[in-house]
């Protein structure tokens, strides 16, 4: 995919690639030098900081540059005070174009805004950093972290290629609902964010079986549905073709520069008149973005399709008549901060293709949910997106009525009740529960699976760990390393550890309250930027 966007980025100059994040930070702002010297000292093991694709379109090959000039690429903006002196500073600063020579990425110290509070901006072109890239280096710079061990790939069948090829080409289907020839796309974009607490979609969605990517998705298409019965008849009252990003980036490529990520097709369900039954149809859709059997399919697929036939592709998925939402989401369940200084924000952002009509991204961190909105200028009222996607919050089903609740499928016996969430996490982590992620993501047969047996005998390998902790992430936001995992004699073992990281109060403390050198940083999206 790196070569895809590279050579989209040449025959199209003129539209931004720029991904990145704004760090929100407590503290003392650092001297320039100072934080010249810290980036200085990880460009060695970081290598998504020195090597950038050079050459003529998918011909282009990676060059390294060990010492990139950080003269230009590190540094500093002074405002006057006043948050909305930020607020205008960092619009300007996405649209601010990359160096435009070496290393595509730079960061910028944002200052003087209000006192004990600054910002760090990064930024990163889309060929060399995807988004669970750009966490990567997130985790270089601003955390610690041991480098993820190697999880076997699960096989695929027949029918999950089949599936992902389908998918691939439902995406490119022609849809007429952004081109309109009145008012064409131009290209050019507003930007903007909302923030909601991350609990409160991820409550919805938990009690229903899904998890708080599947409640910002569920939440998009009401705010979509609201915008496009007044302002975009074109849209009303049917599904709006979408795509959502997935990361197939594997353990073992976790520090490689270049786009790991490919897209599924994820129509957001604008036409339900309820948000219960928006939330509903995407949990039911992102079952499949889910399968881990589906990922290795996407991914041999990645790997095996010559670049050319996906710049096609993509060249199809930009036409007028097949444009789509894109939309991605990503997690940060572990504190980050520059030096003693707590990372307290994220704000991400991310690019607009050509001929499409928005942009959305979101990221979780720190019991904040952040989504940024990239919508082409020429749609009607479509910077009005955050205010709906507030609203559209608000209409969530709370998870204490249970008269809401659809009728649940035999295999979801474990689905944590999200009335629950609000008391005591250690009553609601039960065999059942351990059993039931274990049999739905590791795909494992449910009969070894009893208290008394051991992890081998219940045929819990790796892999059915790493999902293991990936979901008690998604569902709980409740982090379990996977070697601490793996390290349980037997399953009343495992579920008792569960239990009690649950139920500790230093696996929901702040960033500025947990230690700055935390045990495990393995940020996890399925879907992703």
């Amino acid at each position: 995919m790196d070569l895809t966007m590279h050579s989209m980025a040449q025959a199209h100059p003129y539209i931004s690639q720029t991904i990145g994040v704004i760090l929100h930070l407590e503290g003392t702002t650092p001297a320039l030098g100072e934080l010249r010297a810290h980036v200085a000292s990880h460009l060695k093991h970081e290598p998504r900081l020195t090597h950038y694709l050079h050459g003529p379109g998918l011909k282009a090959r990676w060059h390294h540059d060990p010492s990139p000039d950080l003269t230009h690429r590190v540094r500093e903006q002074h405002l006057p005070k006043g948050d909305d002196h930020l607020d205008t500073a960092l619009t300007a600063l996405v649209a601010h174009p990359l160096p435009d020579a070496g290393p595509l990425w730079d960061l910028c110290l944002v200052s003087g805004y209000a006192p004990d509070r600054y910002a760090l901006c990064l930024r990163a072109h889309h060929s060399t950093q995807d988004g669970m890239g750009l966490i990567g280096t997130l985790t270089a710079l601003f955390g610690t972290a041991p480098t993820p061990t190697t999880q076997p790939a699960p096989r695929a069948g027949a029918g999950a290629y089949l599936g992902t090829v389908r998918g691939m080409l439902a995406a490119s289907a022609t849809n007429n609902v952004w081109n309109d020839t009145a008012l064409p796309l131009t290209g050019g974009r507003d930007i903007s964010w909302a923030q909601v607490p991350t609990q409160r979609l991820r409550q919805a969605a938990t009690v229903r079986g899904g998890d708080t990517n599947d409640a910002f998705l569920a939440t998009l298409s009401g705010a979509l549905r609201t915008w496009t019965s007044q302002s975009w008849p074109r849209g009303a009252d049917r599904p709006l073709p979408a795509v959502t990003m997935v990361n197939l980036r594997q353990a073992e490529e976790h520090d490689r520069p270049g786009n790991y990520c490919t897209f599924a097709s994820m129509p957001l369900p604008c036409h339900e008149p309820t948000a219960e039954g928006r939330l509903d149809h995407v949990i039911a859709a992102t079952r499949t973005t889910k399968d881990p059997t589906r990922h290795k399919a996407m991914r041999s697929v990645m790997d095996l399709v010559p670049a050319r036939a996906f710049q096609a592709l993509a060249t199809r998925l930009t036409t007028p008549d097949r444009a789509t939402i894109t939309t991605s989401y990503l997690a940060i369940h572990r504190p980050l901060r520059y030096k003693q200084d707590p990372v307290t924000r994220i704000q991400p952002f991310n690019w607009l293709p050509r001929n499409q009509p928005a942009s959305i991204v979101a990221c979780s961190y720190n019991g904040t949910t952040s989504v940024c909105f990239v919508t082409d200028a020429a749609l009607p009222r479509l910077d009005r997106l955050p205010d709906l996607f507030h609203d559209a919050v608000e209409e969530l089903p709370h998870p204490h009525d249970d008269s809401q609740l659809p009728d649940q499928p035999p295999h979801a016996t474990g689905t944590i009740p999200a009335s629950a969430l609000d008391c005591d996490t250690t009553a609601i982590i039960d065999l059942a529960l351990i059993k039931d992620i274990l049999v739905q993501q590791g795909s494992l047969p449910a009969a070894p699976i009893t208290a008394g047996a051991t992890q081998a005998q219940a045929g819990i390998d790796s892999l059915a760990i790493a999902l293991l902790s990936m979901t008690l992430e998604d569902r709980m936001g409740v982090v379990i390393a996977e070697h601490e995992l793996a390290k349980a004699p037997t399953v009343a073992d495992l579920v008792n550890l569960v239990a009690q990281r649950a139920a500790s109060p230093s696996d929901h403390e702040s960033p500025g309250e947990q230690d700055p050198h935390p045990k495990t940083d393995r940020p996890h999206a399925a879907p992703e930027a």
